[in-house]
Parts: structure tokens; C-alpha cells; sequence
């Protein structure tokens, strides 16, 4: 098959980076997937794509392929539009764009809408909650990224079709750290938070909270913030001086980062939050993991007992902290489990979904 995925930015986020790891695996499978931007080539990606530097809207760059998988909901119109009759599918991530290209009756039939979680979860979106319930009603055959999200937005949207390709893992940056299992037993000695702080569902804000109770019994605890968006000030004024905070770094120093002393991953995403890839990045670097009790962490595996769930609650995210730094024997258990549920995640797994279900819709 010929794909194009079409990005309108490749700077460093979650979503474009699975996007060009979807890309790549359906590469490495003998499909001719490219990636199309109109920025430069992703410096903090260092996988093997097929990538134009192109604008989008440019017909000529596009016009042979046979699917296109729009990824961010701010491409315009026009790029679809000069695409319509280039492609056999179309994979399009915006629910504005869905709704103008669904009355296009040579296109219709074409669409798939990709998404990576609902928008409307997000507070940002509230001004555009009735064009997203407008889309995702739609009878356009939709994939996503989880069995969970399919599950939950085929209730909230009856009627439509949801299917999950799952998702990846890069094992290549994710691994842990050695084989020495005394270095569990150690005591922790930091905490990982991921996540920009203007995020709503990231509820990053819950997770400064919540370290800073944990750290008045340890004052020694030290907290390591990993984010895409340098918000250190405006965080440090809420909990004080961060010693350590890492912004926009690629995936390959992430895992690094992870791998750094002995810490715990605290993750205090609300029910919106899509999968949550940060907190199987850090099992999978064999840190144990503190996770709100939604919808989407839980559905990494089962049985369910592969990080310590809690309430969405800022003095049950620091007790549950508290607890796990104590109980050296539960820690263990934690990274073993972790890195089992690790295991289970990869693009290539990806890929052959996405095979599969284009495949059978072209049957």
C-alpha cells in the first residue's frame, strides 16, 4: 500500500512520535509509507522514514498515494480537497475537517477518522465541543490507539465503527537498567513527572501537589520533571526550586533520564487521558509507577497489578508515594510486572493492524 501521513508540525510531541513510528513499522513491512510535513525533518528522530518537506497542499507531492492519514485536527481543508481522488482511503484526524469532507460524496466513502483520544476531554476544547460531537457522530469508521478508547467512544457515538490498532513501545530507548536487583532495594531517592503543565488531563499540577506532601517526610526526595513545554517557573512557584528539569528531549534521553538513580514515576492523568504512553515508557525502563485509577492505565494488561492505582486525588497520589517508597519488597514486584506488560507493546503489532484492517476494508 502507499500511505502518507501528513503532519503540519514534526516538532518533539507524544502524537507525532507515533505517528512516525506507525510510519516506520509499516516501512519496515514493505508498505510505501511517507511522511509528509511542512517543517524539517524531525532532528530528535533518529528511525528510518520516508519524509517530505513539502506543503501539504501541494498536490503533486501526495497525488500517487493510496491512503492519507491526516494527523492533527488544525490541517486545512484545501489539502483534502486537492487529495480527492489521489487516494483509495483517507485517515484524517480532524473532526472539523470530517465534517466538511463528509459532504463530499466522491470522498465520504474514502474517510477514516484516526484519533489518539478525545479532544473534548480536554478544557481547552470546550468552545468547540458541538463541531467534535457533530464529528465523531458521523457514521466514518474510526481508529484509535487503545481496545478502551474504541470501547468508551463507541457508547458515547452508537452507531459508529471503532476499531484499535494499539500501540507502540520503543524498546530501543526503553529498557532498564541492568540486571543488579540489590539497586531495587535502595532508597528512593527521586520521583518522575511527565507531561506539560497546561495540559489539562495531564493534571500536572495534582502531581507538583502530591510530591511536595511526599517530600515533607523525605526532604531529600528530589522531583525530575520531563516536559515538551518549558513551564519551570510557573511550577516552582507553586513547590519551589526544581533541580532537575528536562525540557523537549527526545525519546532516547527520556529513557535515559528514567533509567537515572532510583526513583518512582507518579502519573496523575484525569479519565480523559487517551493511553498514557509516558507510564509504559517508565515500566518498561523498570520503574515502579504510581497511576490514577482510570480508565486507560488499566487497560494495559491484566490482571490489573502492574503499578499502584490510585483515587484522582492529590493526598491519595502522595500517600500512595509515601508507601511504595517504604515497601522495597512491592517495589520489586512492580518493575517485574511492569516489564512483563512492557513486553507486550510494539509497532510492528501496530502495523499489522493497520494491515489488517485496511486490508479488509478494501475487500
Amino acid at each position: 500500500m502507499k500511505i502518507a501521513y501528513v503532519l503540519e508540525s514534526s516538532a518533539l510531541f507524544g502524537g507525532v512520535k507515533v505517528v512516525l513510528r506507525q510510519a516506520e513499522a509499516l516501512l519496515k513491512r514493505g508498505h510505501h509509507s511517507v511522511v509528509i510535513s511542512l517543517e524539517k525533518y524531525p532532528s530528535w528522530f533518529d528511525g528510518h522514514i520516508l519524509f517530505k518537506e513539502e506543503d501539504p497542499l501541494y498536490r503533486k507531492v501526495v497525488k500517487k498515494l493510496d491512503q492519507t492519514i491526516g494527523t492533527f485536527p488544525r490541517l486545512t481543508l484545501p489539502l483534502y480537497l486537492k487529495l480527492l481522488k489521489s487516494f483509495e482511503q483517507i485517515f484524517v484526524t480532524s473532526p472539523r475537517l470530517l465534517l466538511i469532507l463528509y459532504d463530499c460524496p466522491d470522498v465520504r466513502n474514502k474517510l477514516w477518522h484516526l484519533t489518539q483520544g478525545y479532544e473534548g476531554d480536554c478544557l481547552e476544547a470546550i468552545p468547540h465541543m458541538l463541531l467534535l460531537e457533530k464529528a465523531y457522530s458521523l457514521p466514518v469508521p474510526k481508529i484509535t490507539i487503545s481496545e478502551n478508547l474504541a470501547d468508551r467512544l463507541t457508547l458515547m457515538f452508537p452507531g459508529n465503527y471503532f476499531f484499535s490498532v494499539g500501540q507502540g513501545l520503543e524498546h530501543d530507548y526503553f529498557f532498564p537498567r541492568g540486571t543488579n536487583s540489590d539497586e531495587n532495594f535502595q532508597k528512593v531517592d527521586r520521583v518522575f513527572l511527565v507531561g506539560p503543565l497546561n495540559t489539562s488531563i495531564k493534571q500536572i499540577r495534582k502531581g507538583l501537589h502530591a510530591f511536595d506532601l511526599a517530600r515533607k517526610q523525605n526532604p531529600a526526595l528530589k522531583l525530575v520533571r520531563i516536559s515538551t513545554v518549558d513551564t519551570q517557573y510557573e511550577e516552582e512557584a507553586l513547590i519551589g526550586p526544581i533541580k532537575e528539569y528536562h525540557v523537549h528531549i527526545s525519546p532516547a534521553k527520556v529513557g535515559e533520564v528514567l533509567r537515572s538513580g532510583n526513583g518512582i514515576l507518579i502519573s496523575p492523568s484525569g479519565p480523559g487521558e487517551g493511553f498514557g504512553l509516558s507510564a509504559l515508557e517508565a515500566m518498561a525502563c523498570g520503574v515502579p509507577t504510581v497511576l490514577t485509577d482510570i480508565p486507560s492505565y488499566k487497560s494495559f494488561s491484566e490482571p490489573c497489578d502492574y503499578a499502584k492505582f490510585v483515587p484522582d486525588d492529590v493526598n491519595f497520589l502522595a500517600t500512595a508515594l509515601r508507601c511504595l517508597m517504604e515497601d522495597s519488597h512491592e517495589r520489586q514486584r512492580l518493575i517485574v510486572r511492569g516489564l512483563e506488560v512492557a513486553g507486550e507493546f510494539s509497532y510492528d503489532s501496530v502495523a499489522r493492524n493497520v494491515e489488517k484492517i485496511l486490508f479488509n476494508s478494501m475487500e
